[in-house]
């Protein structure tokens, strides 16, 4: 501090002391315009400072003076040099020059006496003509908070500008391996089976030509090509997700990533995990997804340990691996949609990411609480609500008559539903009643035309198969449903029990199952073990 500044001293004795030289200044004649303007001045919470061009201090109100670290008798009829650091001198006296002739404005970067922190106070000079002297008024404020919000703010926006730019850069690399995999694989297929067909179209008539090999073989590349688009399809959107929950969904996704990476992944999945609001499960899924991309990418382990478990008051998702750790403060987006946008995805459900690592071994804990509608629904495997009614279904005892079979299709794709029926209207004793395009129309329709045999697709807008299926029993209707789906994964016959089907057809083996399947829960029996082109297994219907 320099020699002859003092600390404010609060004191009674000070005080009067204070007032005692203010008393001799306005006697000697000396300007003092706090004598009648200072208790107005002193209230403001903004400080104000009158000085010349050299710098001295003319009159500083207490907010002025408390902004600076020292007192009103301290500063008054000194010079501001005393009073800021040698640094700030010539910025702070270029401006008062400059104020003296028009307003000017700057900030001020000081330390804080007491905390040591560095503080910004922000400054105006205005010309100001005192008794024919020319002098510069100076209104200060702290913008301390302000200054550090605004550059906490610019780098957020720094921050989400390059994750931004990197996802716009991974979403492009996807779409191109998506088109390069197209044309490569699935384009090339395709184009070899027209070329199959078209030598079978011009061979037909000739009876040397083996036309029925030629005919399996096309339809084996179709049941390829089908197979390739089906796990295209899963990977940009799991389907199960919607449908059957997390657990489930996680749990197909292993046996895909395991078959492609090599690296054994092993599961620790609640049987009490509640069903959360579908944005909330794909972020979940996404996040354990990209986690396990880590694994294979960067950690060169050949385990990993996966945990879905309902906490308190969250549920909480861990990825663990036994491979080459990293620094996670240092991680940066190269890879995948990286940490910041994994957190970021949390973050927009109140959720956080943990992550932790060392040299052998790396961590990484999703979380995402639990809003009061998502204790009750629970994952029993179907994805139906826990305690939902289940009225049981009675026996199915119609006989083999004259009359046909009344069937529903509800599947929301045209070619699906035509296919179907062209199937089932060239047999005899089968009528397709009506179509339903989506899960609603599904359910509606099953109330409104009563049909003795329902053919129900999983995915489809509005309300998925499953969600459809356990409406239809709630409801009390005894309509046997069987459904049909791409999806094959080892708890659907679970999943299906438990929404009340009786039975599904996988679409890849429709033409060999589904007529075998509709009369099979049609005569009252089950239908769900399958197989490609033996005969499928049935249950009868005392089971």
């Amino acid at each position: 501090m320099p020699k002859g500044i003092h600390r404010r001293d609060t004191s009674p004795k000070s005080k009067a002391h204070s007032r005692k030289i203010a008393s001799r200044k306005q006697s000697k004649g000396v300007h003092t315009p706090q004598s009648l303007f200072s208790p107005l001045i002193n209230s403001l919470d903004i400080g104000v400072a009158v000085c010349n061009p050299k710098g001295i201090v003319l009159y500083a109100n207490d907010k002025f003076a408390e902004l600076l670290g020292f007192s009103t008798e301290d500063m008054t009829h000194s010079n501001l040099k005393h009073f800021v650091s040698p640094q700030n001198w010539r910025p702070l006296f270029s401006a008062i020059q400059l104020g003296a002739d028009a307003p000017v404005q700057g900030n001020l970067k000081i330390i804080g006496p007491e905390t040591n922190k560095p503080r910004t106070i922000s400054m105006s000079f205005v010309p100001l003509l005192e008794a024919g002297e020319s002098t510069v008024r100076i209104m200060a404020t702290e913008v301390t908070t302000l200054v550090e919000t605004t550059k906490a703010l610019r780098q957020s926006e720094a921050s989400l500008h390059s994750v931004t730019v990197h996802l716009m850069h991974v979403q492009d690399e996807e779409r191109r391996r998506v088109a390069r995999d197209l044309h490569d694989i699935t384009g090339q297929e395709l184009a070899t089976v027209v070329m199959s067909l078209d030598r079978i179209a011009r061979t037909l008539d000739n009876p040397q030509v083996d036309s029925q090999h030629d005919v399996k073989e096309a339809a084996g590349m179709l049941r390829e090509v089908e197979s390739q688009i089906r796990t295209l399809s899963y990977v940009l959107h799991p389907p199960m997700l919607d449908e059957m929950g997390l657990g489930s969904a996680i749990r197909w996704y292993l046996e895909g990533f395991s078959k492609r990476t090599g690296i054994h992944v092993e599961t620790i999945i609640a049987d009490d995990l509640p069903r959360l609001e579908p944005d909330k499960e794909m972020a979940l899924f996404r996040v354990i997804q990209e986690a396990l991309a880590n694994v294979f990418r960067h950690s060169g382990s050949r385990t990993a340990l996966i945990k879905l478990a309902l906490k308190e008051d969250c549920v909480e998702a861990s990825v663990e691996d036994e491979g080459r750790g990293f620094d996670p403060n240092r991680l940066s987006t190269s890879s995948g949609v990286g940490i910041q946008s994994m957190r970021g995805r949390l973050e927009l459900f109140g959720g956080g990411l943990h992550v932790a690592s060392t040299r052998e071994h790396t961590q990484v804990i999703a979380r995402l609480p639990l809003q009061d509608g998502e204790y009750a629904s629970s994952i029993n495997g179907s994805g139906r609500t826990a305690g939902a009614p289940r009225k049981g279904l009675p026996e199915f005892n119609r006989e083999m008559t004259g009359t046909r079979w009344r069937i529903l299709i509800a599947d929301d794709h045209e070619v699906a539903r035509q296919g179907i029926r062209t199937l089932l209207t060239r047999q005899e004793g089968f009528e397709v009643c009506g179509e339903a395009l989506n899960g609603i129309e599904a359910v509606e329709k099953t109330s409104e035309l009563q049909p003795d045999l329902l053919i129900l697709d999983l995915s489809m807008p509005q309300v998925g198969g499953f969600s459809a299926a356990n409406q239809i029993r709630r409801a009390g209707l005894t309509t046997k449903i069987l459904i049909y789906t791409t999806h094959s994964y080892p708890a659907l016959e679970k999943v299906a029990r438990a929404a009340g089907c009786e039975g599904f057809v996988l679409k890849s083996n429709a033409f060999n199952d589904l007529l075998r399947a509709a009369r099979t829960v049609l005569a009252g029996g089950l239908f769900f073990e399958q197989s490609n082109d033996a005969g499928a297994k049935v249950q009868g219907a005392a089971e």
